[in-house]
């Protein structure tokens, strides 16, 4: 192998590489973007929990009835968090099975490249 040749397959390993690393940052952008919008969607369901109390607080008159209405809110704010708890397990499941995707594509990547840059094994003379 010449100069040239070693030169240009670094230079092709190096494009693979970090055509390799594009993809997983891609990957890490996709999933911090779905966790980010989840967790902003947590904070306006509280927000919006918080308000309906204030308001109950508001139109209520006897503390037994604002007890009644607000454990009915709660209820309702666990059954949302729940489910949103739910989505970010998807979401994780999801990611893990992206970047085992990423690994294993990688690695045939790698492999394909030690295959094609390493010289044929010559046998041994018996």
């Amino acid at each position: 192998m010449n100069l040239n040749e070693t030169f240009e397959m670094m230079s092709n390993a190096a494009n693979d590489n970090y055509a390799n690393l594009r993809k997983l940052a891609d990957i890490n952008l996709g999933i911090w973007d779905q966790l980010a919008g989840k967790q902003m969607e947590v904070m306006k369901l509280c927000m919006a929990s918080g308000n309906k109390q204030v308001e109950l607080a508001k139109q209520t008159q006897r503390p037994d009835e604002l007890f009644g209405k607000q454990a009915e809110l709660v209820r309702e704010l666990g059954e949302q968090l729940i489910e949103s708890n739910q989505q970010v397990v998807d979401i994780l499941s999801n990611s893990r099975e992206q970047y085992q995707g990423w690994v294993e594509a990688s690695a045939d990547q790698v492999r394909s490249q030690f295959e094609q840059n390493t010289p044929a094994k010559t046998s041994k003379a018996a």
